[in-house]
C-alpha cells in the first residue's frame, strides 16, 4: 500500500512505462494488472482520509511505489476524469 501524496513515484512511473503492464478494470477502483513476467495482481484505488490510496498484492513493501499500482492508477485517473466530465 503507498498513498500518492507521499510516496516517491518516479522510478515506478518509469517502470510501468518500459514494461507496459496490461490493465483490465474489474470494477471502478479496482483493476486487475498483468506484470511483465506474467503473474496478476489485484490493485486497489481509493481515497481515505483525503489520500489517495492504492493497494496493490505484489510483495512491494508498504509505502514504495510500485510499477503494477502506477500503471492501474492512471486508468483510475482517466476512468474518473471522465465520469466527472459527464
Amino acid at each position: 500500500m503507498f498513498t500518492l501524496e507521499t510516496a516517491e513515484i518516479s522510478r515506478a512511473i518509469e517502470n510501468a512505462k518500459a514494461l507496459h503492464p496490461k490493465v483490465r478494470m474489474v470494477r471502478f477502483g479496482e483493476y486487475s494488472v498483468t506484470g511483465s513476467t506474467g503473474n496478476t495482481y489485484t490493485v486497489r484505488c481509493y481515497r481515505d482520509r483525503g489520500q489517495k490510496v492504492i493497494e496493490c498484492g505484489c510483495r512491494t513493501r508498504d509505502g514504495i511505489a510500485c510499477k503494477h499500482g502506477m500503471a492501474a492508477v492512471s486508468l483510475h485517473i482517466a476512468l474518473a476524469a471522465r465520469a466527472q466530465s459527464h
